[in-house]
């Protein structure tokens, strides 16, 4: 048994009169709906990681470390009273930026890369949840600009979908009619109407955010005002991927179709996250100040990174 549930056996051992139940719907609840001063709170937390990710982007650069890049986040986040990470964070680039939960930090970018930071801090004990792609040299390439307008135009229509009466599950499906129909486009895929894009595209996008970064929630229920989430599409284009799958005659009519593209967009890997704020006035995108198109990223790059060692 849990200790959760050796405490409840104990105290009705000791209180027989007592009745022991469980509060976990009534507490999540209350967690899901943030009061005014949790939302002061997590748009301020929400601010500290945006600065925090735009130091990263000017410590991101070819020969540099992505222990460089975290270094400059996590200064940001003492800087501003946001004593630890929220969670584990990820800073992966090149081929590290496909795999999931890249943790080491260790790799030296090189010319070409995309930097993949998944990263906030935790500031009075509610935090975010934010994630950028961008290239260290710069400039996108044109394949990974068409992967990353992709992956943009998917959490675009998640957006488009976050509004009161909505559930996250309307948000996921929204984001993945876009992706079937992008990666199909792009010859990643071969049918967009079963699970193929998966290969591709590995997981959920919707989780609530406060407390915890993945904060309790029901995800059924109709969202509301003072809810808070994120939207993080990502898509991830790694061989490992195609290994993995099963010997079956479809997988490999399947793999012989798409290798050409996958050899074209190989060790691409691009997430976009942003941590929002469902409001009486409608969604509000918390993480905004960091940037998010590919106009964007490029000028930030350009205009606010300090000279190359």
């Amino acid at each position: 048994l849990g200790s959760t549930h050796v405490f409840a056996r104990q105290v009705r051992d000791r209180f027989p009169t007592v009745r022991i139940g469980d509060a976990s719907d009534v507490l999540w609840k209350l967690r899901q709906v943030k009061t005014p001063y949790e939302q002061r709170i997590l748009t301020r937390s929400v601010e500290i990681s945006g600065e925090a990710h735009r130091a990263g982007m000017r410590a991101a650069r070819p020969g540099a470390y992505e222990y460089e890049v975290e270094a400059a986040i996590e200064s940001v986040y003492l800087k501003n009273g946001a004593m630890t990470p929220g969670y584990p964070w990820i800073v992966g680039s090149g081929p590290n930026a496909t795999v999931l939960h890249y943790s080491k930090s260790s790799r030296k970018m090189e010319p070409g890369d995309l930097l993949l930071v998944d990263a906030a801090g935790s500031y009075q004990y509610q935090t975010g949840d934010i994630t950028r792609t961008y290239p260290v040299s710069g400039t996108f390439t044109a394949n990974q600009r068409e992967l990353y307008a992709l992956v943009l135009a998917a959490q675009e229509a998640g957006i488009e979908t976050a509004r009161a009466g909505k559930t996250p599950g309307d948000i996921e499906a929204a984001a993945e009619a876009v992706v079937r129909e992008g990666l199909l486009e792009l010859g990643l895929i071969t049918d967009a109407s079963g699970d193929q894009f998966r290969t591709w595209y590995t997981h959920g996008i919707v989780h609530y955010i406060g407390m915890d970064v993945h904060d309790v929630g029901d995800r059924s229920q109709p969202l509301e005002p003072g809810m808070a989430f994120v939207i993080e599409p990502g898509i991830y284009i790694r061989d490992e991927a195609l290994e993995a799958l099963p010997d079956t005659e479809a997988n490999a009519t399947f793999i012989e179709r798409v290798r050409p593209a996958v050899q074209k967009y190989k060790n691409i890997g691009v997430r976009i996250e942003d941590s929002f704020l469902l409001t009486e006035e409608g969604l509000k995108r918390l993480s905004a100040g960091v940037p998010r198109t590919v106009e964007e990223i490029e000028s930030f790059m350009r205009r606010e990174r300090s000279p190359s060692r």
